[in-house]
């Protein structure tokens, strides 16, 4: 039971690596405190001089950057001070009187304080966050590439722009969905900010495609999602009882999932372990894969052991500075850490990883009841046959459900580009039965990556002689209708995401997994959609990110008994929730279920500042041959079914 005026006990956290302390905090603390006055930081209404010292941002810095220069670490420190500092005044100036109107100016303004062209003039400051942010952003940026600046402007804007989000939540009286609410504290959460900040400290600075390879990105968001978990747990007495925040990670699942905050912080920490043991899965089995010059991997190495620092650093922070629930270690020596070896993945989660233990490939669960089929094209019948014809000469099998899927998802395009549509899908459906029987069946993990890494090859003008019917097919479509280039490739990459899961029979983390689909989602099967209406290549927003969760979510429901019956299939978002919240297999899929009912409210949200046409399309789509599965209200499945859950 909790001690008498907590809300409930801290969980044992997973800590794989120790904390150090960089020798020059004292002088970075001495240099902070002058600079905070110096800059009216201090009795300025939002902190004292008592609170910015107990709150001790350089010891923060100091643990999370133990090698940095003198130089380096009262920048860093500054930084802090500045992140900190402005979620409190953000608070105290609009959060605190629903100034929504009002923020939105001041956001409005704020870019401009961080230009990535050094040429580019800097307004007058009006306030003391604007003044310092202007002041920090001077000291940064010289030496540093463009690239870095433009990228570090937006992660360090993310941070404000998040936080303009949770006023938004605030005023409408809204708990946000854990799915939205993970992804948009990657801004506010200011992990991602972190990691270029790392990058500037190691004087290593990444190529952008490096930072949008899969595995640094991987590296990167499960780092910064361990940072808000943990932040969550730690912050939650606060935020709840003083501040009356609602955007806490242990609140969203005590009202989404019915729980007691102990059970809601267990969770939590069970998911915060989930993603630093997918940080470890990726840099020792996607890293070494990863095709980079010896300057390229010598730097991510650096950046994956500085983040390693960074995680160990902020915890054994949390455990001392006065903002947190820590009673018990608040006033322990720096000089000593709290850490220890780890001797277990948190209270619950030694069950989790445990990710490798076998399925029980007979379970099953109670599927949604499908609404009306969507109605087919008047051109079925013709696209049907054209359709069986074009796979007879590529060589590839046809497949009626494909062409079945085509006719209702898309069932309001013209002739020609519905007979284009089909022959992709059958193409699609003949790639997943490729990598299934030839490579996923034997765990031939090479054998695939080989024949994958071939098909981009194909997306160009003067592709190879193919070699088999899957490259055949892609060369006559690509010089047809061709796609979007780097959204093919991403649903590449998932597929031998896919194997590396088969083989090493890991069920996937669910954050992991979520994010993986709904790269393929969001990327090709919107492209899909627009190509059907004639339209330019969608952009990634919102929209499309709801709409590939409910596509993610949907089929993870519908096709669960056919795709988990084969032995070697684990990449499911049932089978990866049933594992982190060590439940049956009917109350994962209830949660599932939850899950995707709270993605289409939002997309009904945000659908309303889309073009209808593009709307109702992605509409038919979720709909297909299936019907529209989304309303699972008539199955129990997102009704809240998740209540009844409690952890075994």
């Amino acid at each position: 039971m909790p001690t008498t005026g907590r809300p409930f006990e801290l969980p044992d956290f997973y800590r794989p690596w120790p904390p150090r302390l960089n020798p020059h905090v004292e002088a970075s603390r001495a240099h902070n405190r002058a600079w905070a006055a110096r800059h009216g930081l201090i009795d300025e209404g939002t902190w004292d001089a008592a609170t910015a010292d107990s709150i001790d941002l350089a010891l923060f810095a100091a643990y999370c950057f133990p090698d940095a220069t003198p130089a380096q670490l009262d920048l860093l420190t500054d930084w802090y001070f500045w992140g900190f500092y402005f979620d409190d005044w953000f608070l105290r100036h609009y959060k605190a009187t629903g100034d929504v109107i009002g923020a939105a100016a001041w956001l409005a303004d704020v870019r401009a304080f961080m230009p990535a062209d050094l040429a580019q003039p800097v307004p007058e400051a009006t306030d003391p966050v604007q003044a310092t942010l202007a002041e920090l952003w001077a000291r940064t940026v010289p030496g540093t590439t463009q690239e870095w600046r433009r990228r570090f402007g937006d992660n360090t804007f993310a941070q404000m722009d998040d936080a303009f989000w949770e006023l938004g939540n605030l005023a409408a009286g809204r708990v946000p969905n854990p799915i939205d609410y993970l992804e948009r504290r990657r801004g506010a959460g200011a992990g991602r900010w972190v990691a270029d900040l790392i990058e500037l400290v190691n004087g290593t600075p990444l190529p952008d495609h490096v930072w949008a390879s899969r595995p640094v990105q991987v590296m990167r968001d499960t780092f910064t999602d361990a940072q808000v978990l943990l932040n969550d747990v730690f912050s939650y007495q606060r935020e709840t009882e003083v501040e009356g925040e609602i955007h806490n990670f242990v609140l969203v699942l005590r009202e989404f999932l019915g729980m007691t905050p102990q059970e809601a912080a267990d969770t939590t920490n069970d998911l915060l372990t989930s993603r630093l043991l997918q940080f470890e899965s990726t840099l020792l089995t996607e890293l070494p894969d990863l095709p980079l010059t010896p300057a390229e991997r010598l730097a991510v190495v650096n950046i994956a052991r500085s983040l390693q620092d960074a995680n160990a650093g902020s915890h054994e922070w949390h455990l001392r500075s006065s903002r947190y629930m820590n009673e018990a270690t608040r006033h322990a020596d720096p000089k000593v850490p709290v850490w220890r070896h780890p001797t277990g993945l948190g209270t619950s989660a030694a069950r989790l990883w445990a990710g490798h233990r076998p399925v029980d490939r007979r379970a099953t669960f109670q599927q949604p009841l499908a609404d009306r089929p969507a109605p087919s094209s008047p051109f079925a019948g013709g696209t049907r046959t054209a359709a069986a014809d074009w796979a007879r000469r590529m060589g590839l099998p046809y497949s009626p459900q494909a062409v079945s899927w085509t006719v209702t998802a898309h069932n309001g395009v013209s002739r020609d580009r519905l007979e284009v549509l089909s022959q992709w899908y059958v193409f699609l459906a003949a790639l997943d039965t490729t990598v299934d029987r030839l490579f996923k069946s034997r765990g031939d993990v090479a054998g695939g990556k080989v024949f994958l890494k071939r098909l981009p090859l194909f997306l160009t003008d003067n592709p190879p002689v193919p070699l088999n019917p899957v490259e055949r097919g892609l060369a006559d479509l690509w010089g047809r209708a061709p796609l979007d280039t780097a959204h093919f490739e991403q649903l590449l990459e998932t597929r031998e995401w896919e194997l590396g899961n088969s083989a090493r029979s890991r069920v996937p983390d669910p954050v992991d997994h979520l994010q993986t689909r709904r790269a393929e989602h969001a990327g090709l099967m919107v492209d899909l959609v627009g190509y059907g209406l004639a339209l330019p290549p969608a952009g990634r927003t919102a929209l499309e990110e709801c709409f590939a969760d409910i596509a993610t979510a949907r089929r993870d429901l519908v096709t669960y008994k056919d795709k988990i019956a084969v032995p070697a299939e684990v990449s499911n978002g049932v089978l990866a929730l049933q594992r982190l919240l060590d439940c049956d297999l009917q109350q994962a899929a209830d949660v599932v279920g939850d899950l995707l009912t709270a993605r289409r409210a939002q997309f009904d949200r945000l659908a309303a500042d889309a073009p209808g046409d593009y709307v109702e399309a992605l509409r038919t789509w979720l709909g297909g041959d299936l019907g529209d599965r989304t309303r699972l209200g008539m199955s129990g499945l997102g009704t809240r079914g998740a209540h009844a859950w409690r952890p075994a």
